[in-house]
């Protein structure tokens, strides 16, 4: 899931504050593991992880450590009396795809030939899944009732990604997203599409989370050039392209309980909600809108937590500050009697510094990630 970022204080902070299990994340479509930014929550963080990949699914419970993070091998679906199965009766999952015009499907036919032998690794990178062994296809998991019946009833994170059908599965999820006070929604999207109202299109996937209260905030692009004129890929796997055609990308929708449109839901949430959601706005490197809603609600979250810590912890991952804890009241100071600090500038060496600490706190955060993931925290 493209958007989420290494260096986030905020989740330290929350993780040494905590409830076990307090932070509820659902990940469908979990092959090569959830994303360990999350794991800076430590114990608060509980998970399910959901995948029709045999051999991952075995692979990620072997190597887990934290028992609040559990894995179910299954296909996940959507009840087929449900409004949305019958409406898109007869209809293909994907209108108007272009997959068989573009390089990277002419390149992995080049090379992942049915002799050659692929490793579970090769084939998680080029997302050769439908090559590995898979769970039972006509035996799918209705997510929302399977986490009804396991005793779920909060769910803060909930993210998708299928390859085919992440319209069905966000849409089996219509009344669960109110009744289990779902607060982010991580899901990809592709740009193109039919304009049937059943089609997984961009356009139908924002007006579906609108229409529930989600407002959308991150939205990544990954590129595909065509077989005509192939350009480098932009990793190591074969997959998005340095140019070509906007294909598809991760969209990251939170409920923006800033606004006072939404207050009605927010004033149906506890403190815990509320500190989860700041975490979410945080962990999606939005630490201005994690500000606005610890403002708001601070006297509520002042029963749980130093919330002056919070917005210095908000205001140090703003400035990317390299060492030691920003100040919140001095960086709102600065804003207000040197509004010129905060011009951009075509100056190579400032910017160059910025670029500098950047990199090095994402690397440096992907350390410490790592050292999270191996311990099982």
């Amino acid at each position: 899931m493209d958007g989420l970022v290494n260096f986030c204080p905020l989740l330290d902070y929350v993780a040494e504050i905590t409830a076990p299990g307090a932070f509820m994340l659902l990940d469908i479509g979990c092959s090569g593991g959830i994303s360990r930014q999350w794991r800076r929550l430590g114990s608060r963080l509980r998970a399910l992880g959901i995948d029709p990949d045999v051999r991952e699914i075995e692979r990620l419970a072997a190597r887990e450590k934290n028992p609040l993070i559990t894995y179910v091998n299954a296909f996940a679906g959507i009840a087929p009396d449900h409004p949305f199965a019958i409406q898109k009766q007869g209809k293909p999952d994907l209108e108007r795809n272009p997959w068989p015009r573009l390089s990277t499907l002419q390149y992995m036919e080049n090379v992942y030939t049915p002799h050659k032998k692929i490793s579970d690794k090769e084939k998680r990178s080029a997302n050769l899944w439908p090559t590995a062994q898979l769970a039972d296809r006509s035996s799918p998991i209705i997510v929302s009732e399977h986490l009804q019946r396991n005793g779920v009833s909060s769910l803060d994170f909930l993210k998708i990604d299928v390859d085919g059908k992440d319209f069905d599965l966000l849409n089996s999820f219509d009344r669960a997203l109110t009744d289990l006070a779902v607060l982010g929604v991580g899901i990809e999207v592709r740009f193109w599409g039919s304009a049937s109202e059943t089609d997984g299109a961009f356009h139908n996937v924002d007006r579906f989370l609108k229409a529930r209260g989600f407002e959308l905030f991150n939205l990544s692009l990954r590129r595909y050039s065509t077989s005509a004129l192939p350009s480098r890929f932009v990793s190591r796997a074969p997959g998005p392209t340095e140019s070509g055609r906007v294909h598809h990308g991760d969209a990251i929708y939170v409920r923006d309980l800033g606004s006072v449109l939404y207050d009605e839901f927010a004033n149906s949430l506890a403190a815990d909600k509320i500190l989860n959601l700041a975490a979410i706005f945080a962990i999606c490197d939005l630490p201005d809108c994690a500000a606005e809603v610890v403002l708001k609600f601070h006297s509520l979250l002042s029963q749980l937590c130093d919330v002056d810590r919070i917005l210095d912890l908000l205001a140090t991952q703003a400035e990317h500050k390299v060492f030691g804890i920003a100040s919140y009241n001095r960086h709102m100071e600065r804003f207000l009697r040197e509004p010129g600090r905060f011009r951009g500038t075509r100056n190579p060496l400032p910017r160059l510094a910025r670029a500098w600490k950047r990199g090095y706190l994402k690397w440096r955060g992907r350390m410490q990630l790592l050292k999270l993931e191996r311990r099982g925290t």
